[in-house]
């Protein structure tokens, strides 16, 4: 909105700055040519007051002057025309004194012979205010015009985000505003196009929860009903405690998954409503590496390219960022062999913690599904571990984006593995 406020403010400047001051200043101009042309007229009276005042009967010859509509000539007795003291001394001396009025500019000269006074009238006001009233109008005109060619990007842009909205609404969840091009409501579009995203990610994320609920419990519900039939039928006490020790370990692994499968639909609710503050990542990833010293897997974190006191502080939630830390060693525990990296980086403007880990790797086909929820990695560990649920990189996606950062995967070149950074900006 900052940019709209701003552009119509500098619209306004040029509207009545810039063109008030340009039309202003051809006015004056246009007006002091209109003053010129009295001199001409300043010439014939000066001649004519000279005239009258060597003649013995000026009123007769004014009587037969033919008057013009444009200039009036008329006689009349001193002392109706009364004059400030200021103008009186060049009054007395002959000199031509110009009055303006509604009518116009008027010139009287005092006829010392006969103490009459000549007055000669012009309309040159007339035009005047003919020419103030044009410029007046070329004023609000180009007002307008300034205007009109400020609304109409604008109302193209609306246009354009409203007929977005429509599709969207329409059920047609990839419609996203444009942004190319001049907008002066890019923040608005913004928006639009992230809530859109969300809305977007809500539906593909409630497909897939009702997806995995309906084929992950399958199997435990398949199996608890086998159990039950089992248990009823059995008379063995020893058979009975077996088979209700499995009931029981099915009821456990269908809580945990439907307790995944919460958590992960409040994810965005709960990152929603964090109070971010300062974060030491480098301190954090050596605190949540610590906690995987009994898997087997040497975990080295490579800080060379660090300086010795830059602890990488990010504005975030740290209970989050260690869940996002610990969900990437994790997935490295289930598809790496023995050894995982974790490289730190500082650029000019990025961070970069990066996981490189001796396994097989994601394909490339596969690396944008890996971050969906529920899609597992094709590793033995990863199918084999009941607990595995698919969830961990989408949990490492939601969190990362809510901390300006992104997931990027790629071949590691010298583990031969997977590599898995998380970008901060």
């Amino acid at each position: 909105m900052s940019r709209l406020t701003v552009t119509l403010l500098l619209v306004v400047l040029i509207a009545i700055f810039g063109l008030g001051i340009g039309l202003d200043t051809l006015f004056e101009r246009y007006n002091n040519d209109a003053g010129d042309e009295q001199s001409p007229t300043e010439s014939f009276a000066n001649g004519l007051a000279t005239a009258l005042n060597q003649s013995d009967s000026p009123q007769t010859l004014i009587e037969a002057w033919p008057q013009n509509p444009t200039a009036t000539v008329t006689l009349e007795s001193r002392e109706n025309l009364p004059l400030p003291a200021a103008l009186l001394p060049r009054f007395e001396s002959g000199q031509s004194v110009a009055l303006e009025s509604e009518k116009g500019i008027s010139l009287h000269y005092l006829l010392k012979n006969h103490q009459q006074v000549l007055s000669v009238s012009t309309t040159n006001a007339n035009r005047s205010q003919k020419l103030a009233l044009v410029f007046t109008s070329l004023f609000y005109l180009g007002t307008l015009a300034l205007v009109l060619l400020w609304l109409k990007p604008l109302l193209h842009r609306l246009n354009l985000l409203r007929n977005t909205a429509q599709s969207f609404g329409a059920g047609n969840l990839n419609s996203r505003v444009d942004s190319k091009g001049l907008s002066y409501i890019r923040d608005i579009e913004t928006e639009f196009n992230a809530m859109a995203g969300k809305i977007q990610q809500l539906v593909e994320d409630n497909k897939l929860l009702t997806s995995a609920v309906s084929h992950d419990l399958r199997t435990p519900l398949a199996r608890l009903r086998f159990g039950l039939d089992t248990l009823a039928e059995t008379k063995d006490p020893v058979a009975r405690s077996r088979y209700q020790e499995r009931i029981n370990n099915d009821l456990n692994e269908m809580e945990s998954l439907v307790n995944s499968l919460l958590r992960y639909a409040r994810l965005d609710n709960v990152l929603e409503g964090i109070e971010k503050q300062p974060v030491a990542l480098r301190n954090l990833l050596s605190e949540c590496s610590a906690q995987f010293y009994d898997t087997g897997l040497l975990i080295k974190i490579d800080h060379a390219r660090l300086q010795a006191d830059d602890q990488l502080i990010i504005n975030g939630c740290i209970e989050h960022l260690a869940t996002l830390f610990n969900n990437l060693i994790q997935n490295a525990t289930d598809h790496a062999n023995k050894k995982l990296i974790v490289e730190l980086h500082r650029s000019k403007n990025t961070i970069e913690i990066a996981f490189c880990d001796d396994g097989p790797g994601i394909p490339e086909h596969l690396r944008k599904h890996v971050i969906k929820p529920f899609q597992r990695g094709e590793s033995s560990n990863a199918i084999s571990n009941p607990s595995n649920y698919g969830l961990g990189l989408a949990v490492v996606s939601r969190i990362a984006r809510h901390h300006g950062g992104e997931i990027k995967i790629s071949n590691c070149k010298n583990l031969g593995g997977a590599r898995i950074s998380v970008v901060f900006k």
